[in-house]
């Protein structure tokens, strides 16, 4: 039988991320960084490792805790669990449990590993339940980067070609952004965010702290007009062989330019280059946002359904109250949506660039 601990920062430091890469189904937001990241945003991540009777980690998860009155908690853990999910029973309730000091818990994850039918009767069996309302999409498209670059560009669409070969006509400068200007990032996201009426897709603190935390593992390219000026930017994280999409925003010039196609492209080169496998570009929804679906399945990525998200509580009315908030809350960001989108130019209607949806909860007491 697998115990479950939870490791202290000073053990999780040095250990964590290589316990982490040794499983197949390691997600980037299971890092170490990102829970610094979150931590520098309000939530106080916890780690948590199965061990077996040999003393081996079998299972992980890293949970994003916010603290609240009357000993009540929120647990959102992104990219979790990993490793082997029959372990993820009731004894990883009583460790989030007593480790926590909660007596009144709702946790929720998104597991980013393939959805199998076993995989969802098992959770089931172990106390968990399909969220009734997501903060996130289950869909996502992964890049198989695992061959040579001409393959890649040939598994392209003729569309999504045609407009790589329009974007190198445009006299643009696509470089490694080694050192990114925060004032550059968000000039960008709130040009892109303003012509599409979109809600908006990191705040400056995100911002900031990302690229902060983040930065040993995010390989970021950007694109420039003649002029000098930023008009595309994307970053992808990187964790073993595998990247995943974080950053993408492009100015309306940007997207007259075809300038997401270029830096999307130099991106994949040198992946390639550093023998990274495959890239996760993340999350879909072919109706809501169908801009977004076709620039992503025109890099030839095929799409995928992740596991997705379950929840528990400590009681039956915690684990109604959670879905019920959520739901709306969905709904309210939905209404806001839609009318964002009626004011919207009908010509920018249609976003090339967005990546998976974040889950932004509301602000935490002190933790």
């Amino acid at each position: 039988m697998a115990e479950w601990k939870l490791l202290l920062d000073h053990e999780a430091q040095g250990t964590w991320d290589q316990a982490l890469q040794g499983f197949s189904d390691h997600s980037p937001f299971q890092t170490f960084a990102w829970g610094e990241y979150q931590r520098a945003l309000g939530w106080l991540p916890y780690r948590w490792a199965a061990f077996d009777e040999n003393g081996e980690i079998v299972a992980m998860m890293q949970g994003l805790m916010r603290r609240y009155p009357l000993k009540f908690g929120l647990i959102w853990s992104e990219g979790g669990p990993v490793g082997d999910l029959s372990v993820c029973d009731k004894s990883l309730h009583e460790a989030i449990k007593r480790t926590t000091g909660l007596k009144r818990i709702y946790c929720r994850f998104r597991c980013d590993r393939q959805r199998l039918v076993e995989d969802s009767l098992l959770l089931s069996t172990l106390g968990w339940h399909r969220s009734w309302f997501g903060l996130t999409t289950s869909y996502s498209m992964s890049l198989d980067l695992a061959r040579e670059e001409s393959q890649v560009l040939a598994g392209c669409d003729r569309n999504w070609q045609r407009n790589l070969r329009r974007a190198g006509k445009s006299n643009l400068n696509i470089r490694e952004w080694t050192e990114p200007n925060l004032d550059e990032v968000v000039s960008v996201y709130s040009s892109m965010q303003s012509f599409k009426g979109l809600d908006e897709q990191y705040s400056r603190t995100e911002l900031e702290n990302l690229l902060k935390h983040l930065k040993d593992r995010l390989i970021v390219y950007r694109g420039e007009n003649e002029q000098g000026e930023l008009v595309s930017l994307r970053g992808w994280l990187l964790v073993g062989d595998r990247a995943t999409e974080l950053l993408s925003a492009t100015s309306l010039r940007g997207r007259e330019l075809r300038a997401s196609y270029a830096v999307a492209w130099a991106l994949v080169q040198h992946c390639i280059r550093l023998k990274i496998k495959s890239c996760d570009l993340g999350g879909i929804e072919p109706v809501v946002n169908p801009g977004v679906y076709q620039f992503k399945s025109g890099t030839g990525a095929k799409p995928t359904e992740y596991l997705g998200e379950w929840d528990w509580a400590s009681s039956p009315w915690l684990q109604w109250f959670g879905n019920w908030a959520i739901s709306r809350r969905q709904r309210l960001r939905v209404a806001e949506a839609a009318v964002k989108t009626a004011a919207t130019p009908a010509d920018a209607k249609v976003s090339i660039s967005d990546g998976r949806a974040q889950a932004k909860l509301s602000q935490p007491q002190n933790a």
